[in-house]
């Protein structure tokens, strides 16, 4: 049974490659869903409002995040008057009608007109940037002074209900290392990709200009290092609740093989033997074909097999093998920098915490409908917003 009480609009907030309602694309192939089942329609069946956003392409999570908050409160963007002059980009961008009326502020029957964001992948850390300038602002915007959009003022913590990711990008992902290790220059050749689905014309110079911005650089972000910066400098909105739904698209088969005999005498901290066995015992990290491996064999292996114990990148162990076929599994729970609870029940949840919902067996495409049984599929999102909705209003 779902609370009206705490039912608010639902923005869908899609991933590097996604796209929202305004895209022709989405009125027969939906991001979040398929053909024959659709994430919003299920959401709105509920008599919940839905919006999927829509972002440019090759924009960074504080482009996305401008881009986001004008969707939904309507507007112009605005990238911020200190933002758009260190990365030498226009301030201001579309024009929206806005979703949410009033959004942040107090309605008619004294509570507050909030949204609950669903992020897939890379929209993860752009709904957590949210609700945080929403309560936080930006120090740096502000203290450029002139005319400072009301997203970076702050002081509207309650605007954001829930945020819930999906297979979401919260501690980085290896496999743009492991795609630059096994094919050097495949980053110059995304980017180049993204700038044409952007319809710009571009040089090789521009491509390099974008990669070498490192806070706004899309595929740093995405990755480990990158990740680890953006956990730094954003913290939990107080009054938000945050749940993180993972899965696994890999299985560790070096488990089926005979375990290696260790010597009678065979020191396990001295023997160098033993210790080239410990390091290479997640060498069988492939796609599990059982569990959704399948779609996404290739990345899910690359990743599943990456290595690095150079200095000039960050560590990669086994320990990081299991992956949903875009992220480390664990990478995609809730953020190392935070605490975390095993989600429970309803009833035992508080705002400004992490909640970790039980690991899906399966790839992060099945969170968008990919290979999924269409009922199975609504039934998830149906059974996700019971608890969005039967959590606590926060005053």
């Amino acid at each position: 049974m779902i609370d009206k009480k705490s039912s608010y609009p639902v923005i869908l907030v899609p991933g590097v490659l996604g796209y929202g309602d305004d895209v022709k694309l989405s009125k027969v192939m939906p991001y979040f869903g398929t053909m024959s089942a659709s994430a919003a329609k299920t959401i709105r069946s509920l008599d919940i409002p839905c919006l999927t956003a829509t972002f440019t392409p090759a924009a960074g999570i504080w482009e996305r995040t401008c881009e986001l908050y004008a969707q939904i409160a309507g507007g112009t963007v605005d990238y911020g008057a200190a933002y758009s002059k260190r990365n030498g980009i226009p301030r201001y961008g579309k024009t929206y009608d806005g979703f949410v009326e009033d959004w942040g502020k107090l309605n008619e029957f004294g509570k507050y007109n909030k949204v609950t964001l669903v992020a897939h992948a890379f929209g993860a850390p752009v709904a957590r940037m949210l609700a945080y300038l929403m309560a936080f602002g930006s120090q740096k915007e502000q203290a450029e002074g002139g005319d400072v959009s009301p997203l970076f003022l702050g002081g509207n913590s309650k605007a954001v209900h829930a945020v819930v990711t999906l297979a979401g990008n919260n501690d980085g992902t290896t496999l743009i290392q492991a795609l630059e290790d096994k094919m050097p220059g495949a980053t110059r050749k995304l980017t180049g990709l993204f700038f044409k689905m952007k319809g710009d014309y571009y040089t090789d110079e521009d491509v390099e200009e974008y990669l070498q911005k490192s806070r706004s650089n899309m595929f740093y972000e995405m990755g480990l290092d990158g990740m680890a910066d953006f956990n730094k400098r954003i913290e939990p909105n107080p009054d938000t609740y945050y749940f993180a739904y993972s899965a696994e698209a890999t299985r560790d088969y070096a488990r089926l093989l005979p375990k290696r005999k260790i010597g009678k005498y065979e020191n396990p901290f001295t023997s160098k033997s033993y210790q080239r066995s410990m390091k290479n015992q997640r060498e069988l990290t492939l796609p599990d074909l059982r569990h959704g491996g399948l779609p996404v064999a290739p990345t899910a292996a690359l990743i599943g097999t990456y290595k690095n114990y150079l200095a000039d990148a960050p560590l990669a162990t086994p320990v990081m093998h299991p992956n949903d076929g875009l992220i480390n599994t664990d990478n995609t729970l809730a953020p190392s920098t935070e605490a975390v609870r095993a989600y429970r029940s309803v009833n035992d949840c508080y705002p400004g915490e992490w909640y970790q919902m039980p690991i899906w067996e399966g790839n992060s495409l099945g969170y968008l409908g990919v290979f999924q049984r269409p009922d199975k599929y609504r039934d998830f999102y149906i059974d996700m917003m019971k608890i969005i909705c039967n959590t606590a209003y926060v005053l």
